[in-house]
């Protein structure tokens, strides 16, 4: 049960589910045993499978911040299932502009849609996608390091990185990639 709250006993460790039915759920560790980590929705999990289907929340940010909206959009509900953090995402432009745009939702799956998504529950395939960000070099980072503490160094650096993200580009880019990699997949 150590794992489960923090030295204060106030801060219960939570996770954010990234992968399968639960996807974008926020749950809340109950205890912990030899082989599973069970939560407060009375559901559980493996130990061992906790890092390919869960990432752990860090203070009142989320991993994947607007999942759980797709999520619940996905499953039919009106209501959030979690905290969400920023859901007018800032995006950067080119020249150094901040606009403001709404997170694009999911559509309504149509029938043949529901039906490829009923039957496709069990066969999870992993599409690479790869996306260029500007970060600084190793030599840069090592400079930087010297006037901060690591971890507050490699958070700035992600929040750079992510406010690089163009939302609406995001999601043309994926889109392309997942085409290609279907293209492949089916061939």
């Amino acid at each position: 049960m150590s794992e489960v709250m923090s030295e204060d006993k106030k801060d219960i460790l939570k996770y954010q589910w990234k992968k399968g039915e639960r996807f974008g759920e926020v749950v809340e560790v109950s205890s912990t045993d030899s082989d599973f980590i069970n939560f407060t929705d009375g559901s559980r999990i493996f130990k061992n499978a906790v890092s390919e289907f869960l990432e752990k929340i860090q203070g009142d940010r989320l991993p994947l911040p607007g999942a759980e909206v797709v999520a619940a959009k996905l499953n039919g509900e009106t209501q959030q299932t979690g905290p969400i953090q920023d859901q007018i995402p800032t995006v950067a432009t080119s020249s150094s502009d901040t606009i403001i745009k709404q997170p694009t939702l999911a559509k309504e799956p149509s029938v043949m849609g529901k039906m490829i998504m009923k039957m496709s529950k069990k066969n999870l395939v992993t599409i690479p996608i790869k996306i260029n960000l500007n970060i600084p070099t190793p030599a840069l980072r090592v400079m930087l390091s010297e006037g901060m503490e690591e971890q507050d160094l490699n958070d700035e650096i992600m929040e750079v990185a992510l406010s690089q993200i163009e939302m609406d580009k995001l999601q043309d880019y994926i889109k392309a990639n997942i085409t290609d990699y279907l293209q492949e997949y089916y061939s």
